[in-house]
């Protein structure tokens, strides 16, 4: 059972509570859905889920590092990409690490 307190909080009743929708969170919510048949699962994401990275910065963020394999990106268009999604909390220092490999 759900009830709204206000317009940002919303109480919800449940067995289990996944915090994060990435595949993590998605699969663990899968297994559980599969041993516990009647189990109230929420799964909850920090991300408007339109958008939401998932699989380690989501796809557009494989793309971007992708490109760099064709010269159409950069390291430096992976931290850019990385630093505007995390909407700026990101050590670039080791995203650029990241994006060098």
């Amino acid at each position: 059972m759900s009830m709204r307190t206000s317009k940002s909080t919303r109480l919800v009743d449940s067995d289990l509570l996944i915090i994060g929708g990435g595949m993590a969170g998605c699969g663990a919510a899968y297994e559980a859905r599969y041993w516990g048949k009647k189990l109230k699962i929420v799964v909850v994401e920090k991300a408007n889920i339109e958008r939401s990275g998932a699989v380690a910065m989501g796809l557009s963020a494989i793309n971007c590092y992708m490109g760099m394999r064709w010269n159409e990106n950069t390291p430096e268009d992976f931290v850019r990409y990385t630093r505007s999604d995390l909407m700026g909390l990101v050590r670039e220092d080791l995203v650029l690490d990241i994006a060098g490999m």
